[in-house]
């Protein structure tokens, strides 16, 4: 009876070893080098970190320094940065970006862009430092794309695409790299 209660107990150790297979499709948040599939759905990261902090005054040296996409007056810092955010765009990478243009006067406005790695990039506009605006609040759009419009009159610049409210209408970045090129020709 003894042998026949251990047989039982381990049979029981060893099944409960097992499991079922979940079912539930796995995300691509471990391979960043994976594009999810048209129409299959992936779970974004938990929460993206947070940008630097900024502090008063922010001026385009401590922006640079903080990490941010600088445009002062056609003058850009970390625009590789910008690049690597296009590129990872296209393959399906999370990432995030701040774009900090000065106005004329010097004050900060502030382009947040979070892609998520599957389909939706969140955009938040901040002209709280604007002494000469109006604050807009911070006002939050999510996207879908980004693209290059070319214009003959204002020059080339990114915009974004698909988005749910009017907000996106407040992003502009010019593109210095076709400036350039532009310049060589």
């Amino acid at each position: 009876m003894i042998k026949w209660v251990l047989t039982l107990a381990a049979a029981l150790v060893l099944l409960s070893g097992c499991s079922e297979k979940s079912g539930r499709p796995s995300d691509n948040t471990t391979n960043p080098s994976t594009a999810p599939a048209p129409g299959e759905t992936v779970t974004p990261p938990a929460k993206p970190k947070a940008f630097p902090a900024v502090s008063d005054p922010y001026d385009a040296d401590q922006a640079a320094e903080n990490g941010d996409i600088v445009n002062v007056h056609g003058k850009m810092y970390n625009l590789d940065k910008w690049k690597l955010f296009l590129a990872n765009l296209d393959v399906g990478v999370p990432d995030q970006v701040r774009i900090t243009q000065y106005t004329i006067e010097g004050d900060p406005i502030f382009y947040e862009l979070v892609y998520d790695g599957a389909e939706v990039i969140t955009y938040t506009y901040d002209n709280s430092r604007d002494r000469f605006g109006s604050d807009a609040g911070r006002p939050r759009t999510v996207c879908r794309g980004i693209e290059l419009e070319e214009d003959k009159e204002l020059g080339s610049h990114y915009k974004l695409t698909g988005c749910d409210t009017e907000t996106s209408n407040t992003f502009w970045f010019t593109n210095i790299v076709s400036k350039a090129e532009q310049g060589s020709q």
